[in-house]
């Protein structure tokens, strides 16, 4: 391992992951438990359709909306604030200088238990799109993906409606849509650990 890597993680270590990336992070980490716990409550509520248990349906669709429109809300402010401190600017000089394979090193170390580390494969496409399109066009980006998970949760819900509705049980949009739910600390979680290499370069 590098200083690059070295540097960053004694770093972290010491200051942990700085807001508001470690909120956004983990607000997409609960993105995945709160799929979860709603597909648990469709199954359930698909064996016994009580009052209670249907309740229970409704109130996992409005966690799961409330909580990324949370995200989103988080996202929009920091572009916001960056644009008006200029501090893109200052972000892409940083990511120019980013060591992508010394720092991932440093991860793979820790989180590659895998024989496909999706954690590392995750940070090292995060720089290079950094990289190539700027911090800020990844966080744009990123938008465009919260977006698409917020349409993923409509169209799940719009299922489930249906589903009452006409009485055929619709395993498939469950299935998917919680797929993609799953998958958003891969992405949105692995976020924080991206940026926070980059603000802690030259700590």
């Amino acid at each position: 391992m590098g200083q690059q890597g070295d540097r960053i993680f004694a770093v972290t270590a010491e200051r942990g992951f700085p807001d508001p990336w470690l909120s956004f992070g983990d607000s997409l980490c609960s993105e995945s438990s709160l799929s979860t716990e709603l597909k648990h409550a469709i199954g359930t509520a698909r064996k016994e359709d009580t009052a209670g248990n249907l309740f229970a349906v409704e109130a996992a669709f409005t966690a799961k909306k409330d909580n990324l429109r949370h995200s989103e809300r988080l996202l929009s402010q920091v572009l916001s604030d960056y644009d008006v401190s200029g501090e893109w600017e200052h972000l892409d000089e940083k990511a120019g200088r980013l060591d992508i394979e010394d720092v991932a090193e440093n991860w793979g170390r820790v989180v590659g238990l895998h024989p496909y580390p999706v954690v590392v494969e995750s940070l090292r496409f995060n720089w290079r799109y950094m990289k190539t399109h700027g911090v800020r066009g990844f966080y744009e980006m990123t938008t465009g993906y919260v977006a698409a998970l917020i349409a993923n949760t409509e169209r799940w819900e719009a299922a489930w409606a249906e589903e009452r509705k006409t009485g055929v049980i619709d395993r498939l949009t469950t299935i998917e849509c919680d797929l993609a739910s799953i998958e958003a600390p891969m992405h949105c979680d692995v976020c924080k650990k991206t940026i926070t290499a980059i603000l802690y370069l030259d700590e």
